[in-house]
């Protein structure tokens, strides 16, 4: 957010030494008036441009539980078809809980996971899903 504040601060100074400027180095007459002017309209657009998403807050959108419950029950009743849905669901919910760190998972560790017989991959499944609830 303060990012985009400065910009807006820095664009609107731009248009006032950019005035400045114009006024200074002409000679008075109709044109100048006119350059400063369109100047300070450039100026003013751009800012009125730039104003949404300085005061506008990303906010994502909730997710819905029903469904999300329904696919993770339809994944684990699936078996070894469903862990790629499952294994996606618990990444999903590692980025959610810190969306600046890199959360992620490599193909061949998925590949890995994906071979692990039920009870290895439960256990997985529990190991992460602890981790999760312990670092809330």
């Amino acid at each position: 957010m303060r990012e985009e504040l400065a910009a807006l601060v820095l664009i609107g100074l731009g248009g006032v030494s950019a005035i400045l400027a114009v006024a200074a180095t002409a000679n008075p007459g109709l044109e100048l008036e006119l350059a400063v002017a369109g100047t300070a309209l450039a100026a003013g657009g751009g800012m009125l441009v730039l104003w949404p998403s300085v005061r506008h807050r990303y906010t994502p959108a909730p997710p819905v539980i029903g469904s999300t419950l329904m696919l993770l029950r339809d994944a684990f009743r699936s078996g070894p078809l469903g862990r790629q849905a499952i294994i996606a669901a618990v990444v999903s919910l590692e980025h959610r809980r810190d969306p600046s760190a890199t959360v992620g998972m490599n193909p061949d560790e998925e590949r890995r996971i994906l071979s692990l017989d039920a009870r290895g991959f439960r256990s997985w499944l529990d190991e992460r899903l602890d981790r999760l609830e312990r670092e809330t």
